[in-house]
């Protein structure tokens, strides 16, 4: 005799680009033959109640749907531990991003590449490095020139070693009277 369990999966679906909640969404889950359907709610939140058995996950097909996006479609595995599904970003049908999901700790086969458009971060590291150090050179100021004193003087004309071996008499040092 077989143990059946209803579980509540919880999942959110948002506008990728504001990421606000998309509220009215069709999702339906597809698993073992059987399909559950529901909508979202105001804050863009779904609850699938899945008759779960004794196995440890359940695989399924995810279908999301909503006026005015594209649709997602991707693979998941439940577990009856990981009720949080996450969230899935939906894209608008003009943009080139693919839909995206963040489905918590269960495994996730989507079958479009979701990160083929995206620019790697260290890229986007390295660029914003070079940018700033490009800013700071040229906001730098340039150091402040010490004002040099142009008389000339005794001491910067002549060297002590000019006088060495040189001895001045006192006769010539005395006013002429």
């Amino acid at each position: 005799m077989s143990n059946h369990q209803t579980i509540t999966y919880l999942g959110r679906v948002l506008d990728q680009k504001k990421h606000a909640p998309i509220s009215g969404a069709k999702v339906s889950l597809t698993y073992e033959g059987n399909l559950v359907s529901t909508y979202t709610d105001l804050e863009g939140i779904y609850r699938l109640n899945v008759n779960f058995n004794n196995s440890n996950s359940l695989q399924g097909r995810l279908s999301i749907q909503a006026s005015g996006y594209k649709s997602y479609n991707s693979f998941i595995r439940l577990s009856p531990k990981q009720k949080d599904l996450g969230d899935v970003l939906l894209v608008e049908p003009s943009s080139n991003l693919h839909s995206y999901s963040n489905i918590g700790s269960s495994s996730n086969f989507s079958s479009q590449s979701q990160t083929e458009n995206l620019i790697p971060l260290p890229i986007i590291i390295a660029i914003m490095i070079v940018m700033f150090l490009i800013m700071a050179i040229a906001i730098k100021p340039s150091p402040p020139k010490s004002p040099t004193n142009r008389r000339s003087t005794a001491s910067n004309i002549y060297k002590q070693s000019d006088f060495d071996g040189f001895t001045i008499s006192r006769k010539y040092l005395l006013p002429h009277g």
